[in-house]
């Protein structure tokens, strides 16, 4: 099982979306990070064939994707960020009907119904109408959509936007579930949802793949770099001017800031950096804590 990725570029007009893309994915969790307009959606709208690359190939079981476009499409579960349901339909009638149309047998698409919303614990919602379910619930009745005829390729954007911090850990441990027979690629801005779940990391910036490889990988940039510094409110106001601080904290009634020291010139206390830190050091100090 091989999805992968040559030289993919995306161009509008005389700006380009996506440059030089490269990558292979294999079964797993692959988590892929960047800021709004670095790419995510225009490449997973590629992957998805729902958009046409300017430059570059896709290959699937190494074979280009435009060749055998009807069997790639038949292993692909997609998940948008914005919920598209039929939403006077109840979430039983809207998942029957995306299985007839995907030709599955009767029997057997019963069956699968009741599989994923017990894994999305929602089956004693499936007789309510769609229009009735919260922004978490319809979240998660994509997911079941998506997961619905037991795809061997998930392209999630932002699978957990929305849900309570019970139900995101619901989510990643069925998301951890499910890839060992699958390959999962997730586009989200909550880099702590995917930290310990993902097997690899893909960061985007301005269109260009600026870093991947395993946690442990990316974390070994921030080598020593990382310290917690204990500080006061009143010199944390001018401290946050001249550092990258990724968090703060209470202990002891003692503010301890989380700071990005990459010149090595503060004392603190060196900690094993996190991809929290790893995206701020990439992406700067818009996205710094205030």
């Amino acid at each position: 099982m091989k999805l992968e990725v040559r030289n993919c570029g995306k161009q509008y007009g005389e700006q380009w979306a996506l440059q030089d893309v490269n990558f292979t994915l294999t079964h797993g969790i692959y988590a892929l990070l960047g800021p709004n307009g670095s790419g995510k959606s225009t490449l997973m709208n590629i992957l998805c064939t729902l958009l046409e690359k300017t430059t570059g190939t896709l290959l699937w079981e190494d074979k280009e994707i435009s060749t055998c476009e009807n069997a790639y499409l038949q292993q692909l579960g997609y998940m948008p960020q914005t919920p598209c349901m039929y939403e006077d339909f109840t979430l039983f009638d809207f998942l029957s009907y995306l299985g007839v149309m995907r030709g599955m047998p009767k029997s057997f698409l019963h069956q699968r119904i009741e599989e994923v919303t017990k894994k999305v614990e929602l089956t004693d919602a499936l007789d309510k109408k769609i229009r009735a379910y919260s922004g978490g619930m319809k979240q998660r009745a994509m997911l079941c959509a998506a997961l619905l005829h037991d795809p061997k390729i998930l392209i999630l954007d932002e699978p957990t936007a929305g849900l309570d911090p019970l139900k995101r850990i619901l989510v990643q441990k069925l998301l951890m579930e499910v890839s060992k027979d699958k390959m999962i690629l997730i586009a989200t801005h909550v880099v702590s949802d995917v930290e310990f779940i993902a097997d690899q990391f893909l960061i985007l910036k301005k269109g260009v793949l600026i870093e991947q490889g395993s946690r442990l990988a990316l974390v070994k940039l921030l080598d020593g770099k990382v310290k917690e510094v204990k500080t006061t409110m009143e010199e944390y106001q001018s401290f946050k001017q001249q550092y990258a601080i990724s968090s703060i904290r209470y202990e002891h009634e003692q503010l301890i800031a989380r700071v990005l020291d990459i010149d090595d010139t503060l004392e603190g206390e060196v900690v094993t950096a996190n991809i929290n830190d790893v995206y701020l050091h990439l992406f700067g100090e818009k996205y710094a804590v205030l």
